[in-house]
């Protein structure tokens, strides 16, 4: 009777469980590259790669990955991230590189494992309030978008973030200044200052 509690109390509650994995595990991890193949066995998708498949829009599918870590949507048409993005609470990494994309949708925020999000070469405008929520966040990719609004909220990322890479975006050396002084722990890649007002 003792065992099969044991069996159980340890073995059942992890049916449904995913571990989380560092980063180089789920950066050599092989990812699943359909919806199709990932709605075999949603819940057993860890790393999920959907870049250069001509979609226009997010999979609602997705949300049904209870246990994703690795979401890559880049180099698509996609002009909108869904609000039930903030239901994929164990993703770590996020990749929106080369979309269409000019904003994020509140529900952001609640990415609380998020680490990486990557998003550089897009269309991307600002950034939401929220994303002062997401207190893991190591490394933040934004080069090369249409920034010209950076929330105040952003500041309280500031103990936990790393790098974030803002070249080839038309910043203001008065709003470079303001965003290394809000920053003070994070190593931030400018271009040269431009000469406008932000």
């Amino acid at each position: 009777m003792k065992s099969l509690f044991l069996i159980l109390f340890f073995v059942l509650p992890m049916a449904g469980y995913s571990q989380m994995y560092d980063s180089l595990s789920l950066d050599t991890m092989t990812a699943v590259n359909s919806i199709k193949e990932a709605a075999v066995n949603p819940e057993s998708v860890i790393k999920l790669d959907l870049s250069k498949q001509k979609l226009t829009e997010v999979p609602e599918d997705i949300r049904k990955l209870t246990n994703l870590q690795y979401l890559d949507l880049s180099k698509n048409k996609i002009t909108v991230i869904p609000h039930w993005i903030g239901e994929l609470k164990n993703l770590q990494f996020l990749v929106l590189s080369k979309t269409k994309i000019d904003s994020l949708p509140p529900e952001f925020g609640d990415l609380a494992n998020l680490k990486y999000f990557i998003m550089n070469r897009s269309e991307l405008q600002k950034l939401p309030h929220t994303i002062g929520k997401l207190k893991e966040l190591r490394y933040m990719d934004l080069w090369g978008s249409n920034l010209s609004y950076f929330p105040f909220e952003l500041s309280y990322l500031s103990d936990n973030l790393r790098i974030l890479e803002l070249q080839d975006v038309l910043i203001s050396s008065r709003l470079q200044a303001s965003l290394k002084a809000e920053l003070p722990n994070t190593t931030i890649a400018f271009t040269p200052s431009c000469a406008c007002e932000q």
